[in-house]
């Protein structure tokens, strides 16, 4: 099983009246290891016990009253977080396995940022991937609109299939405009590939992008292309099949190769 997530980082002045903990929060955290809380961030022993340890004592609060979070800064020193620990976050969706395609809706092709790890001799790869977007909600809205002008393209007949594969498509994206508007208008979103870049071959890791793919499916079908299009989700789904077959073993390489 390989989970990939999705994440609002919210304005930390959106926490109103937990602004003060979060800002402390962070203050200690970046003084105690030089650098912000990703969900790359490695803990080794007790490591982890003795940051809350001695985030307890600089706080006045008990261990058990801890809260930790997420935290990015963005080029005019704001703060973004994403609260974690609690069983029911909010702030995450995850998914086994894919990236559901509307996720990808959110993001462009110049948003991909790589992760990378230290292979030896002073030599890095990109480890994973993720996107960083700020405008996630209205590119939400545009595809909502390009959808229903595809539909509109489809005769009763051949591509029906494709037709209720973008109504899906339409009704997700509704699912996520409904999430979104739970938070504050300035938040970032993040999508992390996480351990599904363990079955993506480190060398063919900058073919992957599923963002311009899917946006071609949509574009495609709004201009009225609709075998073109049909084809285009054909190949996106084909690669995905691909991914998850590494995934579960029914593939006989332990990584797929995307084009």
């Amino acid at each position: 099983m390989a989970i990939s997530v999705l994440m609002v980082y919210q304005p930390i002045e959106s926490t109103r009246e937990k602004e003060d903990y979060w800002r402390s929060y962070i203050s200690f955290y970046e003084k105690y290891w030089d650098g912000p809380a990703t969900p790359q961030s490695s803990w080794y022993g007790r490591e982890y016990d003795e940051f809350r340890t001695s985030l307890s004592s600089q706080l006045g609060l008990s261990k058990k009253e801890i809260q930790d979070c997420f935290f990015l800064q963005d080029d005019d020193n704001n703060y973004y977080i994403v609260p974690v620990g609690s069983e029911v976050n909010i702030n995450i969706f995850s998914a086994e396995d894919f990236i559901p395609l509307e996720w990808f809706l959110m993001f462009t092709k110049e948003e991909k940022h790589y992760f990378y790890a230290h292979t030896g001799f002073g030599a890095v790869q990109q480890d994973a991937i993720y996107y960083n977007g700020a405008d996630a909600a209205e590119r939400l809205v545009v595809s909502k609109k390009n959808i229903e002008k595809a539909l509109g393209h489809i005769d009763q007949g051949t591509s029906q299939p494709f037709a209720e594969a973008l109504k899906e498509l339409s009704e997700n994206i509704v699912n996520l405009e409904n999430w979104l508007s739970g938070f504050d208008p300035k938040s970032f979103i993040i999508l992390n590939y996480g351990e599904i870049c363990s079955y993506i071959e480190p060398n063919s890791m900058k073919n992957e992008d599923s963002v311009s793919e899917i946006y071609r499916v949509v574009s495609l079908a709004a201009d009225g292309k609709i075998k073109e299009a049909e084809s285009a989700l054909y190949h996106l789904l084909s690669k995905w099949d691909e991914i998850r077959g590494a995934i579960s073993g029914e593939r006989p390489d332990s990584a797929a190769t995307v084009q």
